[in-house]
């Protein structure tokens, strides 16, 4: 059995996940606890459940905090210098002041699993969007990732966001036809439009407002006009987030680009879009779904470590 361990965490807002691997990359064990993002939970929550991750995983797998080599975690709310000194902190006393560590934003790792490798590209479009490129040496390009009030251009908080404006437009014969106003107001638990105002302004979330997406794919796939040109121009924001973090990163020799999140998962229409614009602005970038997991990829750069 191999003397060398290592772990990757994924972390999130609702809960977060560990894997124990061998130096070849083979699970030992698994966990799963609360959210790892300081900016959902408190830091004492965020310290407690890392604490619980890695305790219940080595119990699991029979070893101890001394087999462990190396590991990563990747997680939102660790993208500043100053978040990563109270992540560094938390394994500090969690492992010891020696104990070697990568921490890394949520889109790293996926970059990484989604890719199965350490180098390339990787556009994610969920409730947020953030285009990520990375070489094997470690340097990074991003663009976007700025949140629902500054960007997030072409995620499902933004289509859903950009639905409700621009219905509110259609109604005033200022913009395409729509038949979404229903489905919108049924989604908001409201009964007529005027009440949106209030409802975006003191009662909805991003999450809340994300959930509207759906309704504008729905309404694009039975034609509706308005929804057409909504999820078109997400596509082409898309486009620009990727076309930002390749032309700005000449020294990533690997040209690949993952594509991942929900909006990518649900929504073919705004896809065949994106994969349109991008094969005619970059013919030789490849564009996959996912290989692997983000947690699969905290664990090859946890492993990567042991090499350096």
């Amino acid at each position: 059995m191999s003397d060398k361990y290592f772990f990757g965490i994924e972390g999130g807002g609702s809960y977060s996940s560990l894997a124990l691997t061998d130096g070849e990359g083979k699970v030992l064990a698994t966990s799963k606890s609360g959210s790892t993002n300081i900016y959902s939970v408190t830091k004492e929550e965020v310290f407690d459940n890392l604490s619980n991750l890695l305790e219940s995983a080595l119990q699991s797998a029979g070893l101890k905090k001394a087999d462990i080599e190396a590991g990563c975690i990747g997680s939102a709310g660790i993208g500043r210098e100053g978040e990563k000194v109270l992540f560094q902190e938390f394994f500090d006393v969690i492992l010891g002041p020696d104990f070697r560590v990568m921490l890394c934003g949520d889109g790293e790792i996926l970059l990484c699993g989604g890719l199965d490798n350490l180098e390339g590209y990787c556009l994610i479009a969920g409730t947020g969007s953030i285009a990520l490129g990375r070489s094997a040496k470690g340097d990074l390009v991003r663009a976007g990732g700025y949140g629902h009030l500054l960007g997030d251009e072409g995620s499902g908080a933004w289509i859903g966001m950009t639905a409700i404006a621009r219905t509110l437009r259609s109604l005033e014969n200022r913009d395409l036809d729509t038949d979404m106003s229903g489905a919108i107001l049924a989604a908001a638990g409201l009964a007529r439009m005027d009440e949106i105002i209030h409802y975006i302004h003191y009662s909805s979330d991003k999450s809340k407002v994300a959930a509207i997406a759906p309704i504008v794919t729905s309404a694009a796939r039975k034609g509706d006009p308005l929804a057409l040109d909504i999820l078109h121009a997400g596509a082409a924001e898309l486009a620009l987030l990727v076309k930002s973090v390749v032309e700005r990163s000449p020294w990533i020799n690997r040209k690949e680009l993952v594509l991942a999140g929900g909006v990518i998962e649900n929504d073919e229409i705004l896809v065949q879009r994106l994969k349109e614009i991008l094969s005619r602005d970059f013919p030789a970038l490849p564009v996959s779904s996912p290989k692997g997991t983000a947690l699969q990829g905290a664990c090859m750069l946890a492993i990567s470590m042991a090499k350096h």
